[in-house]
C-alpha cells in the first residue's frame, strides 16, 4: 500500500545493514569531532616542540670568540662593526651563551678610560639583546683599562666568548649559591674515591635540568720526578679533569657544559700535599 508523502518523510530511513540515516550522520559528526581533537592536539604538540627547539649555529662552539673594535674615546658600536657582529651572532645563534669583556687603552685619565670600557661592555650587551639573544644567555663579566697593551687598537675593544650552553642562569638569574665539589687525589693517581664519586653524582643531579655550566680545575704537585717532571705531572692533572668529566657525563651532563679553566702543575713552588693535588667542580 502506498504511504502518504507526509508519512514517508516522517518514517526513519535506513542505510545498508539497517542502520538509521540519522544514526549514520550522528556517528560521522562524532568521528569528525574526535578527528579534529586529535589534529588540534597533534598540532599543538608539534608547535610546542618547535618553539622549544634551541637555535644554535655552527659557530656556537666552546670558547669561539669575536672582538668588537671601537674608535678611540667612543663607547658606541659603529655601523660597520654592527654588521659584522650581527653576522657572527647569526652564525652562533640566539640561544648560544655569550660572555663579554671590554677594555680601554690610555683614553684620558684612568677614571675616564675605565668609564669608556664600561660603556663598551654595556653597548655590546645591548646589541646582543637587540639581535634576539635572551638576557639570561649573556654574562657581561668585567671591563678594565689595558694601559700596557702594545696594540692600542686591540685594547679599545669588547670581546665575546661563546659557549654552547651558558651557565650564567645558575649564579646570576636563578640566584644560586656558589657550589663547589672539592676532589682530593692520592699522589701519582687520578682515581676518584667512591665517596667523591657519590658527591659528583649528587652535584650533577642538582644541575641536570638547568643551563648550568661546570668549571673544572685540577692541580698536580711534584708527584713524579725526572727530567720532564713538569709535563708528566701536568698530564696527571689533565687525567684528573678527565676522570671528573667521565663521571659527570655518565650522570647526564653534556660534555659541552664542562669547561676546564685551570689545569696546572705547582710542584716547582709548592710541596706534594693533598691541597696541591686538589681538583674542583664548580657552578659557573
Amino acid at each position: 500500500m502506498w504511504q502518504s508523502r507526509e508519512r514517508y518523510l516522517a518514517a526513519p530511513r535506513t542505510a545498508v545493514g539497517g542502520v538509521a540515516w540519522g544514526g549514520v550522520l550522528k556517528m560521522k559528526s562524532v568521528f569528525s569531532l574526535i578527528l579534529a581533537i586529535f589534529i588540534v592536539a597533534g598540532s599543538t604538540a608539534w608547535f610546542k616542540a618547535t618553539a622549544q627547539e634551541r637555535y644554535v649555529g655552527p659557530k656556537c662552539t666552546q670558547w669561539n670568540s669575536y672582538r668588537v673594535l671601537f674608535k678611540k674615546g667612543e663607547g658606541k658600536i659603529s655601523d660597520e662593526t654592527a654588521n659584522s657582529l650581527a653576522a657572527f651572532l647569526k652564525d652562533s645563534g640566539r640561544d648560544c651563551g655569550y660572555r663579554l669583556y671590554a677594555t680601554a687603552s690610555k683614553e684620558g685619565n684612568y677614571t675616564k678610560a675605565d668609564n669608556i670600557a664600561g660603556r663598551r661592555l654595556d653597548a655590546t650587551k645591548d646589541f646582543l639583546k637587540a639581535q634576539g639573544v635572551k638576557p639570561e644567555m649573556v654574562l657581561a663579566l668585567s671591563h678594565w683599562v689595558d694601559d700596557s697593551a702594545a696594540d692600542t687598537k686591540q685594547a679599545r675593544s669588547a670581546i665575546l666568548y661563546t659557549l654552547p650552553k651558558q651557565g650564567i642562569s645558575c649564579r646570576q638569574y636563578e640566584k644560586r649559591s656558589p657550589l663547589q665539589v672539592p676532589l682530593f687525589f692520592d699522589s701519582q693517581s687520578f682515581v676518584i674515591s667512591p665517596q667523591v664519586k657519590s658527591d659528583l653524582e649528587k652535584f650533577a643531579a642538582s644541575i641536570k635540568d638547568t643551563h648550568c655550566n661546570v668549571e673544572l680545575t685540577a692541580l698536580a704537585a711534584r708527584e713524579f720526578t725526572g727530567t720532564d717532571a713538569a709535563k708528566t705531572n701536568k698530564d696527571v692533572a689533565k687525567q684528573r679533569v678527565k676522570a671528573i668529566m667521565d663521571i659527570l657525563t655518565a650522570a647526564g651532563i653534556d660534555s659541552d657544559r664542562l669547561v676546564d679553566t685551570h689545569v696546572d702543575y705547582v710542584g716547582d713552588k709548592k710541596p706534594n700535599t693533598a691541597k696541591n693535588r686538589l681538583a674542583t667542580a664548580s657552578l659557573m
